[in-house]
């Protein structure tokens, strides 16, 4: 039985359960295949016979949106995320690259003038036909993460890679049942999304969706209350805005809190677990190319302080068939304890990225493939991994992976050459945030960040532009980062 054939058999046998939970209104998954049914149908039509295809998604928050998901897979070929709210400019770079001819929309008020595509328009589009699967292809889906070359790279994620992550995933949590309820907090298009609706559909159990246009981590406290919610996944962010009531909240039915994107402030997880006292925490780890999630460190209340480094909780230890190398500048091994680059191998790591053009991102050991992480982390005695930090410029922020480079090359086209410099910088309240530095820039912050928004994601415009008369230069010649960080300390809160 393929990963499909096990989702089709999950479908039939809780037919009757509830499957979603969208807006507030609920579907069974008998509804739900339906739904799958209809969309399979109408993409069976347009392929006329052929497949391991890439297909694309604009991801509304709707059941048609994952009914579409489904009948990509089941249908043979492969999903390419896309976002309605994203620059137009961004979402054609993606359906070019990944060579896009057809896309899902489940809302009529997308403007196909914008994609030189044919959309599928699967509103309320159902079936009671028989659901078939095809024999899974080699590619799942297709995630675009922030290229240090200033331009995205797409990482193609095959059905061997994602079939191991699940099933890594479930022998750390065998204790998940039909009877949870997952609370999904991403956005569609991230890789974090995954695991909110793959594990939950996988057992049975009911997906619950935080709809679009709220205030995210307020919504997140309304829907844990009223839908008695027993998984959960969000950013450390998300703390952050709701440390102010961190006292008044309390949410007995959670079972299992867990965090990724960011690092695990201790402090801050201590006020949380008095929120949560029957709920497991977990720290989980990993790049896109490694698929979805790759080490946990799940732990108690009892035991929250054991696995911390500066005031971080470990990453904790590799999924079941992962394999881990900490190798210094000469790709040496380290040993236990010595801080390096944290190198990832098994069948959860993409076999490359979409364009051969891209730099090679392996280390070959052996017969072993790793993927080259640009984390630096150690073991500690007990095998525990301890995330410090980046080997290069790259940030994390709000659980985006952003390469300034990319950053810096837009604003540069924007701004028609002035010289940028973009980097990370941490708030008062603990929160990571991005500034941009513009030589010679005369207009206001906000004009720039108007323009930025017809080519970058919401998530990829800096916090803070400050326009300076000259960079400082350090005896390299290259921008004096700390020199900057010290003139314009007070700006940067």
């Amino acid at each position: 039985m393929n990963l499909w054939e096990k989702y089709q058999h999950a479908f039939q046998e809780h037919a009757s359960r509830m499957a979603f939970c969208i807006g507030g209104k609920t579907y069974t998954y008998a509804e739900f295949t339906a739904y799958l049914s209809g969309s399979r149908q109408l993409l069976m039509k347009e392929l006329n016979g052929a497949s391991g295809l890439p297909i694309g998604v604009m991801c509304y928050d709707s059941i048609e949106t994952f009914a579409a998901i489904f009948a990509i897979w089941f249908s043979g070929c492969h999903f390419v995320p896309l976002h309605p709210l994203h620059p137009v400019l961004v979402n054609r770079e993606k359906i070019q690259k990944t060579g896009l001819f057809l896309i899902f929309s489940s809302e009529a008020s997308l403007d196909k003038a914008n994609f030189d595509v044919h959309l599928l328009r699967n509103k309320e589009i159902i079936s009671k036909e028989p659901l078939e699967v095809l024999q899974d292809k080699d590619c799942a889906y297709i995630l675009f993460t922030s290229g240090s070359t200033g331009s995205p790279k797409g990482v193609p994620i095959s059905v061997r890679n994602l079939n191991a992550f699940i099933e890594g995933f479930l022998d750390i949590y065998p204790d998940l049942t039909f009877n949870d309820r997952f609370l999904q907090t991403y956005d569609l298009t991230s890789d974090a999304a995954f695991t909110g609706y793959l594990i939950p559909l996988l057992l049975g159990a009911t997906v619950f969706t935080i709809p679009p246009a709220v205030i995210k981590y307020l919504d997140i406290v309304k829907m844990l209350q009223k839908y008695q919610i027993t998984w959960t996944q969000f950013t450390p962010s998300v703390l952050n805005y709701l440390h102010p009531y961190l006292k008044s909240l309390r949410f007995d039915h959670l079972k299992h809190s867990h965090f990724g994107g960011e690092t695990l402030p201790y402090d801050l997880v201590a006020e949380w677990i008095h929120c949560v006292p029957d709920a497991e925490i977990s720290n989980i780890y990993g790049p896109t190319e490694t698929t979805i999630t790759c080490t946990i460190h799940r732990t108690t209340t009892n035991h929250l302080g054991e696995h911390v480094c500066n005031g971080q909780i470990s990453i904790g230890k590799p999924l079941k068939d992962v394999k881990i190398l900490i190798v210094d500048e000469n790709s040496e091994v380290v040993p236990d304890g010595k801080k390096g680059e944290l190198c990832i191998g098994g069948p959860q790591v993409m076999e490359g990225y979409l364009e051969p053009k891209e730099s090679d991102p392996f280390l070959v050991v052996g017969d072993e493939q790793y993927y080259r992480s640009g984390d630096l982390a150690f073991l500690d005695e007990n095998g525990f991994l301890m995330f410090c930090g980046r080997k290069d410029d790259q940030l994390k922020i709000n659980g985006y992976r952003i390469e300034p480079a990319e950053i810096e090359r837009t604003i540069s086209q924007a701004t028609n050459g002035l010289k940028c410099c973009v980097f990370g910088f941490k708030k008062q309240n603990g929160m990571d945030a991005m500034v941009a530095f513009v030589e010679k820039y005369v207009d206001q912050p906000d004009k720039l960040k108007k323009k930025l928004r017809e080519f970058l994601s919401p998530a990829f415009i800096p916090e803070k532009i400050i326009s300076i008369n000259q960079f400082p230069l350090n005896t390299n010649g290259k921008v004096n980062k700390s020199q900057l960080f010290q003139d314009y300390s007070s700006q940067l809160t």
